[in-house]
């Protein structure tokens, strides 16, 4: 190394002004050469000291790494400490319990357990340890338990990498969670949405409440609404009036949105001007929450168009419904919420008898059909080929009202094959369908289901019950399981509804499958090997229940 560049880069000369520009030049010249290569530009210090010299390349290249390194060195050894930063605000106190020793040491496992399937595809017999972490997350904060602070960097980690996560890890954090994320960028997604709620003032700290929503983030407000709307509904209408004119057309559409909890007929003069707002996405958001009022003025409109669309054929031997769309869609069509042009392949009049039927409430039907119930409506033939679109607008009407009695009947039996029963044939429909029914006749209707048809077609109606499955529903589905191993074909087509029943079957079921562990014996119409893999997949079921049985006696509540 060149001894005069040393000193002048230590020493700073007479008046200490050219130690650090000489350092600085010479690491240019480091970093310039690294950059073009040894063999086209050679640093000074590095220079060959005679014409003949014979250091190769690949000498000058191993000597230019070990200068950066040197200099690297030196550059921090030189640095002056800054400021010392001021110390964070302490940590919140968490009032809730401390987990038991043992829930910790469960958290840990599922926590690095958070790993990608392995390259073959196959699972093996162990529990998937990232599925289970929902489930851990929801019945620790149920119980009243806090994280332990070791865990929290871990567990802002996993929400992080999963927004599934986020909700139930946020709760699960506490106050301290979030005085953690606001320490790190990388969880800053802690302090929006949801996640913002943590950081609110109290619904009755009206001061407070005023000075957020004047000042706060869109996140924070829209989070400070939602709050203020589950405390006092009359509360939070108040305050997004108070600013509502103001505000920007995406905005008020996320601030409509959030008045959907605790809608109801207080809402209807502030919702009904809104349908004469700017934004047409704002206007159909208005629209859809006023026809989910059966009184209010939208849903009254809504039944007259819709009985001067909808009534019996007069033309027919039988009873039977006959059909007449709107023929345009007027300037009074357009404010209440139905759009004008249709979506691509829909045709302009059943598009706009779909949007009038579904806002009309469904307590118009009866006296419309001769005092007919509703699973005597929907079973009366309907002329033209209008069943289809008019039962899939009921559908939605029955959702949107939460309407049980027309669910049940738009379900109709759960022996008849979904193609050819009432109501829809789209398994999603039917699933929010369900979610109408209170949980034990929805479990049941999915039993049955599961039973006449088997479970290719159940997952999303299985995705809406209640869990652990109440049987006979847990029954159902390992009868169905086990036929289909029975039949010899590879458990991969089930690898789904396998997936659900390891996290929503009742853990006392892991007795009855024992049995199932075992490998059958391979017939002439098996698939080669298809014996080993429903044996693997049964012996991972059972495994992951008797781990949530374990994780369920962990987190008993405290005393």
């Amino acid at each position: 190394m060149d001894t005069t560049t040393t000193a002048s880069a230590t020493d700073g000369g007479e008046n200490g002004t050219t130690a650090e520009p000489a350092s600085d030049l010479l690491w240019e010249e480091l970093v310039t050469s690294a950059l073009l290569g040894t063999d086209r530009r050679t640093p000074t210090g590095l220079a060959r000291t005679a014409p003949g010299d014979d250091t190769t390349g690949r000498d000058a290249a191993v000597a230019l790494l070990d200068a950066a390194a040197l200099y690297t060195v030196r550059r921090r050894a030189g640095l002056r400490p800054g400021p010392a930063a001021s110390p964070p605000e302490p940590a919140p106190e968490d009032p809730r319990a401390p987990l038991p020793e043992a829930a910790r040491r469960r958290l840990d496992q599922l926590l690095a357990g958070r790993t990608a399937p392995p390259p073959d595809g196959r699972r093996g017999t162990a529990p998937d340890l990232t599925e289970l972490l929902p489930q851990w997350l929801a019945l620790a904060d149920k119980n009243g338990y806090k994280a332990p602070p070791a865990a929290l960097p871990a567990l802002l980690d996993a929400a992080r990498a999963r927004t599934d996560l986020r909700a139930p890890v946020l709760r699960f954090a506490g106050p301290r969670g979030l005085w953690l994320a606001r320490l790190n960028p990388e969880w800053r997604f802690a302090l929006r949405g949801a996640g913002a709620a943590g950081s609110l003032p109290s619904p009755r700290d009206a001061e407070g409440v005023r000075a957020l929503w004047d000042e706060g983030l869109f996140a924070e407000r829209v989070a400070l609404l939602s709050a203020v709307r589950k405390a006092d509904p009359a509360a939070g209408l108040a305050l997004l009036a108070s600013t509502w004119s103001a505000e920007r057309a995406e905005d008020r559409l996320m601030f409509l949105d959030s008045l959907r909890a605790g809608l109801s007929d207080a809402d209807e003069k502030f919702l009904e001007e809104a349908l004469g707002d700017r934004s047409r996405n704002v206007r159909a958001t208005a629209a859809e929450l006023l026809s989910a009022l059966p009184s209010s003025a939208l849903a009254e409109r809504m039944a007259a168009r819709a009985l001067t669309c909808v009534g019996f054929d007069r033309t027919a031997d039988v009873p039977t419904i006959g059909v007449e769309a709107p023929h345009e869609c007027d300037a009074a069509m357009r404010r209440d919420g139905v759009v004008a042009v249709p979506p691509a392949g829909r045709g302009e009049r059943s598009w706009w008898l779909g949007r009038i039927v579904e806002s009309a409430p469904l307590s118009c039907w009866p006296a419309r059909f001769g005092g007919r119930g509703p699973e005597e409506i929907v079973a009366l033939p309907v002329a033209d080929g209008w069943r289809d679109e008019l039962h899939a607008a009921w559908c939605r009407a029955a959702v949107r009202q939460r309407d049980a009695a027309w669910s049940r009947a738009l379900l109709g039996s759960p022996a008849t094959p979904p193609a050819t029963g009432p109501g829809t044939s789209s398994l999603a429909e039917r699933a929010q369908l369900l979610s109408m029914l209170d949980p034990g006749e929805r479990a049941l209707w999915v039993a049955r289901f599961v039973a006449a048809h088997g479970l290719s077609e159940a997952f999303q109606l299985l995705g809406v019950c209640a869990v652990p499955w109440a049987e006979p529903l847990g029954g159902a589905v390992i009868d169905a399981l086990d036929i289909a191993r029975e039949a010899g074909g590879y458990p991969w087509s089930f690898s789904g509804v396998m997936g659900l029943a390891e996290r929503c079957l009742a853990p006392e079921a892991a007795r009855r499958l024992e049995p199932l562990t075992a490998r059958p014996d391979e017939g002439e119409d098996t698939v080669p090997g298809a014996g080993g893999y429903w044996s693997e997949a049964f012996q991972r079921l059972v495994s992951t229940l008797r781990l949530r049985a374990s994780i369920r006696a962990e987190l008993t509540p405290p005393a």
